[in-house]
């Protein structure tokens, strides 16, 4: 069997507490063929030096530093400095299982594809697991099983970690600088090029949830980027494959609500925000059967639905009660 060189690419910001987890869990890898280019995007904690000195211990670690440029930028940076014929990305705050890229490398080079996939467990606040992969199988996914599969999270989402990429997806792809959601506006993109996609049941990449993450921290503008995509995504699926339409339906009344949580739960909106906050609760209302006629749709979407429709109020506690379930 090939043993092609696979590089792992590690924007890294900030992440002091974390890093030595994520660092050590790629040191173990099982795979014997890696590069790993570990980002600097300006940290200002001691995260850079830290990476400094552990790329001392094991050659396999190459560090960049860059002034502070934004996670898309410093995944772009990776991309370009990348020398691997195989991508996959790890960010600062997670770590993966110590046979995550033989795993992911396993599925591609198995069933002869440019990409692999395969389910993440999240870390909760409270130290609980939440296996995403529960209940799914190995398959050989087509592109639109692929892309509704994503689009509903039956197994795997639209993130750029927990997959696979042959370097040559990457030739016309970026992540868009000075946004954030960014992969919203890559990974569809990235199936799209690929007749068949294998997904791996097995959860091998550890999502750390953070209080001070980037889907968490006080409500700005750039939130906003989420429906942007998600609309854009939804129309060019929407348009190649009109049997996925609940599925895209679906998937633009999850941004909204996604937004709309973080709004009615800041602590203080603009009055332009403000102003997109009644926008986006009018589409939903507007939108209602999108979720209420839905095969697609499950109890939580369609609870979600009749709270807003029965004011902000009760979405609102809703939305908080909710929150401290899955913590």
């Amino acid at each position: 069997m090939q043993t092609p060189l696979i590089s792992v690419i590690v924007p890294v910001y900030n992440v002091l507490t974390y890093l030595e987890q994520c660092l050590e869990s790629l040191r173990k890898q099982s795979y014997p063929k890696l590069e790993i280019i570990l980002i600097d995007d300006g940290s200002n904690d001691g995260s850079g030096v830290y990476c400094d000195e552990f790329a001392k211990k094991d050659p396999r670690f190459r560090v960049i530093h860059q002034n502070n440029q934004g996670l898309s930028a410093a995944r772009n940076r990776g991309i370009q400095e990348a020398k691997g014929q195989y991508i996959t990305f790890v960010d600062s705050d997670d770590y993966v299982d110590g046979n995550y890229v033989s795993y992911l490398f396993d599925l591609a080079n198995k069933n002869q594809t440019a990409l692999s996939i395969c389910p993440i467990k999240e870390l909760t606040r409270k130290n609980h697991v939440i296996n995403y992969g529960a209940g799914y199988s190995n398959k050989v996914m087509s592109t639109e099983e692929a892309l509704g599969r994503m689009l509903r999270e039956e197994g795997f989402t639209v993130v750029a970690y927990g997959k696979l990429y042959h370097r040559n997806l990457w030739t016309d792809v970026s992540f868009p600088e000075g946004h954030i959601h960014e992969d919203l506006a890559t990974t569809y993109r990235l199936i799209e090029k690929c007749p068949r996609i294998a997904f791996g049941h097995s959860a091998k990449y550890i999502y750390r949830k953070r209080q001070d993450s980037i889907s968490d921290d006080k409500f700005s503008n750039h939130k906003l980027d989420i429906i942007t995509f998600t609309d854009k995504m939804c129309d060019i699926i929407q348009s190649k494959y009109p049997y996925l339409l609940n599925s895209t339906n679906l998937r633009r009344m999850h941004a909204r609500f996604s937004v709309l949580r973080q709004m009615v739960l800041a602590k203080d909106l603009s009055t332009s925000q403000k102003a997109a906050k009644e926008k986006i609760i009018d589409y939903l209302i507007y939108n209602k059967e999108f979720i209420t006629k839905n095969t697609c749709a499950t109890t939580r979407d369609k609870i979600a639905i009749y709270t807003i429709i029965a004011g902000e109020p009760v979405f609102k506690l809703f939305w908080k009660i909710y929150s401290l379930i899955r913590k």
